[in-house]
């Protein structure tokens, strides 16, 4: 293979990971790898439409004063995910800031930001936020464009329109990935000499076991980060002196934690709760819910006594609702591990049984192309 045929086939992955990225981060309503801030209010670290690569939270642990995160915000701009730098630590939260504001996010009425709310730390190296210029410029330009001809159709129609700002983000990452597949099915010619890639080309042979396997990887790597990412400890710290100076609590009393579930996704979950420590009740701590539901969940923290602070501590454990929720609720009960294995195992096996009964695993063979690119093939095709 050239040195530019290597070139495009890496650009051609480089895209198709993006694509996968940011699809992945529209599903599970936050950041996969790439994220983009659609304000200045982080100029002139990241401009508007800005890019940058994000680490999900649980890989990147706590943040230190000068990160760059993504919150989920309770105030600002009505709420939703938010990109502002730390500044700051209390006992209640971190201290955020927009580079580009004169004043913290806490000034403005956002309560102090905890690590629950955290979804992802922008990568630093050298103390400099690694910004991709333009992308997010690109994707809501295509976005917006999108959204203008369903609107167009659906008032044709007469109906309302059929697609929001994630479904057009979906169809956007379908219609790509069917061109690159269409691009490898048409283009790809292997072989391990220049006589049997001669060859092939002439019968256009691509080995569906290849294209298998990077349809494995599109199907479950989102899946596993809507599993993983939002999944997570979360800890409620009592002060034993606060709650002697209250009327409202007695020291060995219950005291309430609210705690709000979300599935920013499209795909239904199975959401557990569980706790080991015998201070910490979690009544009814099994919930599943459909694509954008929210529930809020009451756990319940025994007050500590003067003088003394207690933590809290619960589990969160997040499962695509791909078998009855009494089956993965079970399985859990044996071993989150064994709930996560068997989730993915019925995903890839469904995918595995489709391909098998439509395409197969050998050799797939083609009618003979030639090496043009899949735009002219297209517009020979229909001219």
């Amino acid at each position: 293979m050239s040195l530019r045929s290597s070139g495009v086939r890496v650009l051609e992955i480089v895209v198709v990971v993006a694509l996968v990225s940011l699809v992945a981060g529209a599903v599970i309503g936050q950041p996969v790898l790439l994220s983009y801030v659609e304000t200045g209010s982080m100029e002139p670290t990241i401009d508007t439409g800005d890019g940058f690569v994000a680490i999900p939270s649980i890989v990147a642990g706590p943040p230190e004063e000068g990160d760059v995160v993504v919150f989920r915000a309770q105030e600002l701009q009505g709420g939703g995910l938010t990109t502002h730098r730390v500044v700051g630590e209390t006992d209640r939260g971190y201290v955020t800031r927009g580079d580009a504001n004169p004043f913290t996010d806490q000034d403005g009425g956002e309560p102090p930001v905890t690590q629950d709310q955290i979804v992802a730390e922008a990568l630093q190296i050298g103390g400099h936020v690694v910004v991709i210029p333009f992308i997010g410029l690109v994707i809501g330009g295509i976005q917006g464009a999108m959204i203008g001809l369903q609107n167009v159709i659906a008032a044709a129609l007469g109906v309302d329109a059929f697609l929001g700002p994630q479904g057009v983000g979906l169809v956007l990452f379908a219609v790509g990935l069917g061109l690159f597949g269409l691009s490898v099915l048409l283009g790809q010619v292997e072989g391990e000499t220049r006589e049997r890639r001669r060859s092939r080309t002439r019968s256009g042979g691509i080995d569906a076991r290849r294209v298998t396997a990077i349809l494995l990887i599109i199907v479950l790597l989102p899946a596993n980060v809507a599993m993983i990412v939002p999944s997570g400890t979360h800890e409620m710290t009592l002060d034993g002196d606060r709650v002697a100076a209250t009327e409202e609590v007695e020291p060995g009393e219950p005291t309430a934690w609210e705690y709000t579930i979300e599935n920013r996704g499209i795909v239904p979950i199975v959401v557990v709760f569980e706790s080991r420590d015998p201070t910490v009740t979690i009544p009814q701590y099994r919930r599943s819910l459909g694509p954008g539901g929210t529930r809020t969940l009451s756990i319940a923290v025994d007050a500590p006594p003067p003088g003394e602070q207690r933590t809290g501590t619960v589990q969160e454990y997040h499962y695509l609702l791909v078998l009855p929720p009494s089956v993965i609720e079970a399985l859990h009960d044996v071993g989150p591990g064994i709930a996560w294995i068997t989730v993915n195992a019925w995903l890839a096996g469904l995918l595995l049984i489709i391909l098998s009964q439509t395409a197969g695993f050998g050799k797939v063979r083609l009618a003979p192309l030639n090496r043009v690119s899949i735009w002219v093939r297209l517009r020979r095709r229909f001219s």
